[in-house]
């Protein structure tokens, strides 16, 4: 069954990696088609599909904001200022300025201290803590499932922490958004893997990274240093992506190292830290060198401004005007400028101003050359060079085109012949799932819509009238107005319908930019696909486990059968079964929550339901708890031939492997792991082996609190006795030697109470094993839930 819901899995996969070379190509069809008719005309080269333009975005504000550890140690201080909805901002400064410490206190990471200060989101005064519902955290560190591909990290990233109300049509399409934007969709169907199994590059590692988190769409995203590692040109590309989701109205802030000058424009904001953690600069990245400038320093020519700064802020530059200049002066320097009104809390206006005087000015450069065309004289324009050129086009002259006069314009735009796949794909957009022909409006129309950041075609819109998308697109039409009082009834519209207001951001209040998040059921369902996934591609490992248990039973086999040659009633003998299984069975379950701790701390601090984790990961492992199990008793009895029905010899060792599961749960929980098999190892050793060994069993039975314990904590102390309960049954053993007949009745004596019967016995001893196995996995959750706190934050 896994098998096959593995095929099936692939077979999406590949499909999925086919729709998606199949929407790219339309798309780049469908702007030859554009610059065919008009060159001038303004398209976007990618236009989001699933992702749309937020209605409530997030700036935030900060007042004096510090942090204070422990020990009474300042390493944050005083730092005031704001960063606006829908702007891309850095945070710079030497080593020892405090970077992190800043952002971790802003996002809320800085449990290592106490915050002093205060914030604000959108004008409302707020806790860090309360910020978790609409943000996002990019971790320094590539933080990713090292056995899923990248369409698969990306995609239950999405599922998981997306809107609730998202269809799965909606959420496929955010999947296809993120892939492009980060420009990894050439990859999509490759595993990431990890430094012993090479999977994509570095580059792309940290793309998938960056990818996880815009996948969940979150208002305020907060990324740690995401170009450290890469270089200049990838670094560039990463930083376009985020500049690309900024214009959706995401808040992106961001630690960055000493990036490019043509990296470091790209920024709205930047803020400049010194060490000590105080504000040295904060505003336009445009005006900073004007500032340091105006303060007398001197930029040597050919010298990356962004590397001037930070020696600057070192002490490495001198100051002509400043003799005997230390950096700690610029703190002052810059308390003083944003007391006279320089500073943050107008940096935003004079950008504006300085913004609009250069767009004037360009406006007016270019009137005196040639008249000024509005996107509403653009379509205008090119509604009268297709009417023009529409006869050419329409080839049968009946006044629609239908898809074989489409591709052969297709040919002719693009001097390459479009797949079938890909005609149709541009049919439906234009007209319709399953449209035959398109109309020479619906052709305009379409057209039209390349020039927004978020696709507005006609399949888009009627998936969104049949709710499969969530979108909601009838307020964006890009429709050609057929007149002059259209056009300037559409001019003004335009303005509404704008991708990303920055106005919106004051009357968003925290409840409205919070994501509704899936309930426990649907994530469970998530969960344990996405594990079923994962479980599969480790078969190579599981084949060691199974080699090892394959052996295990074949070892004791021959050793009770023809070394040895124990009795087939000896209790012994099932200590010594029961101990190897249970060792090696909670050996192999450290590796379910031990392996990707970090994963789980990345997900669990971004709001991942950790029952619905929990559970998911038990579910799926009970496949290999009862493989297992089935395989080490199967060849023991294959070979000693222990003359009792199998489905009631497999019972007990069934329970041990459930309750030694739990163990191997518990210990991979809240020991780190590296020490995990020693730990497990040294447990198995003292609640299988001494405590449930029937030589000293009786001894423990004697005093009543050390009955309890061993009754509450061995595993063997029950399954031993479940065992032999059994065999004596079915054997009904009559031993000749005296020494046997001594032992049988000491064994009869501990595991055969007076006045109970066979069946109540064994029922003892499950209902025992059973609430054991329960308890350790109920335990194991508290240990997940509660170990680690301050790193799931």
């Amino acid at each position: 069954a896994v098998y096959l819901l593995d095929r099936r899995w692939r077979r999406l996969q590949t499909h999925y990696e086919q729709v998606t070379g199949v929407m790219n190509e339309s798309h780049a069809f469908s702007l030859n088609l554009v610059r065919h008719f008009m060159p001038s005309f303004k398209v976007a080269k990618y236009q989001f599909r699933g992702m749309k333009a937020k209605k409530n975005t997030a700036g935030v504000e900060f007042d004096n904001l510090g942090l204070v550890l422990p020990n009474g140690r300042r390493v944050l201080s005083g730092v005031t200022g704001r960063f606006e909805a829908g702007r891309m901002c850095a945070i710079m400064g030497p080593s020892g300025a405090g970077k992190t410490t800043f952002m971790n206190t802003l996002c809320g990471k800085a449990t290592y201290g106490q915050m002093v200060g205060s914030m604000k989101i959108n004008g409302q005064e707020t806790n860090p803590q309360d910020l978790k519902g609409f943000t996002g955290f990019v971790p320094q560190d590539d933080i990713v499932h090292q056995d899923l591909t990248v369409r698969e990290q990306i995609q239950f990233s999405a599922r998981l922490r997306g809107d609730r109300r998202f269809s799965g049509s909606r959420v496929e399409l955010i999947t296809e958004d993120v892939l492009n934007v980060m420009q990894i969709d050439h990859i999509q169907n490759s595993i990431v893997g990890s430094v012993e199994h090479r999977g994509i590059s570095g580059g792309q590692r940290k793309r998938v990274n960056i990818g996880l988190e815009l996948a969940a769409e979150p208002s305020l995203l907060f990324l740690d240093e995401p170009t450290s590692g890469l270089d200049a040109t990838s670094s560039l590309a990463v930083c376009l992506s985020l500049k690309k989701m900024c214009q959706l109205g995401m808040t992106s802030i961001m630690v960055i190292h000493q990036p490019r000058y043509s990296l470091f424009t790209l920024f709205d904001d930047v803020l400049l830290l010194g060490k000590g953690g105080e504000t040295v600069y904060l505003g336009s990245s445009l005006g900073a060198k004007e500032y340091f400038e105006g303060l007398g320093f001197e930029m040597p020519r050919n010298e990356n401004p962004a590397d001037w700064f930070m020696d600057v802020l070192s002490g490495e530059v001198q100051n002509p005007k400043i003799p005997n200049f230390k950096p700690e002066q610029l703190f002052d320097i810059w308390r003083t400028h944003a007391a006279d009104g320089g500073g943050a809390e107008n940096a935003d206006l004079e950008n504006a101003d300085l913004e609009g005087q250069q767009q004037q000015a360009c406006v007016r450069l270019c009137a005196s050359r040639s008249r000024m065309l509005s996107p509403e004289d653009d379509k205008m324009v090119l509604a009268q060079k297709l009417e023009e050129e529409w006869n050419s086009v329409d080839f049968n002259n009946d006044g629609v085109m239908d898809a074989d006069e489409l591709r052969q314009l297709l040919s002719h735009c693009a001097s390459m012949r479009p797949d079938e796949k890909v005609v149709c794909e541009i049919m439906a957009r234009m007209a319709g799932d399953g449209a035959k022909e398109v109309t020479k409006r619906q052709f305009l129309d379409y057209l039209c819509s390349l020039s927004g950041d978020v696709a507005n075609d006609e399949m888009l819109r009627e998936l969104s009238e049949t709710g499969d998308t969530g979108l909601q697109l009838s307020g964006l039409s890009a429709k050609v107005p057929e007149s002059e009082e259209e056009s300037a009834a559409s001019s003004s519209e335009s303005t509404s319908s704008a991708p990303y207001s920055g106005s919106l951001a004051q009357s968003s209040t925290l409840e409205e930019l919070t994501v509704q998040k899936r309930g426990f059921l649907r994530q469970l369902q998530i969960l344990t696909l996405r594990r079923l996934v994962q479980w599969w591609r480790m078969n190579r490992q599981r084949a060691i486990f199974f080699a090892a248990l394959g052996m295990g039973g074949v070892v004791l086999a021959v050793l009770d059968g023809f070394i040895v040659k124990s009795q087939r009633w000896d209790a012994m003998t099932y200590l010594n079964l029961h101990t190897c299984l249970a060792l090696l069975l909670s050996i192999f379950c450290l590796n379910v929550f031990g392996n990707d701790q970090p994963v789980f701390w990345r997900e669990s601090a971004s709001g991942i339901n950790v029952s619905a984790y929990h559970l998911s990961k038990v579910l799926v492992n009970t496949v290999d708890i009862a493989v297992q199990t089935f395989l080490f008793t199967s060849i023991y009895y294959l070979i000693r031939q222990p003359f009792i029905p199998y489905w009631e010899f497999i019972i007990p060792f069934l329970f041990t492997a459930y309750a030694a599961s739990g163990w191997g749960y518990l210990v991979s929980t809240v020991v780190p792991p590296q020490h995990g098999p020693f730990i497990v190892s040294l447990v198995s050793f003292i609640i299988c082996g001494l405590l449930g060994n029937p030589a000293t069993l009786a001894n423990f039975f004697e005093i009543p609190v050390m009955k309890l314990c061993v009754s509450l904590v061995s595993i063997t102390r029950w399954s031993v006795q479940m065992s032999f309960v059994i065999g004596n049954d079915y054997l009904q053993p009559e031993p000749t030697d005296v020494r046997d007949q001594v032992m049988l009745d000491v064994y009869k004596q501990i595991y055969m109470k007076e006045g109970t019967t066979e069946g109540q016995d064994i029922g003892h001893s499950c209902i025992a094993l059973f609430g054991m196995g329960l308890a350790l996995r109920f335990f194991s959750y508290l240990g997940l839930r509660f170990m680690n706190r301050s790193k799931q934050v």
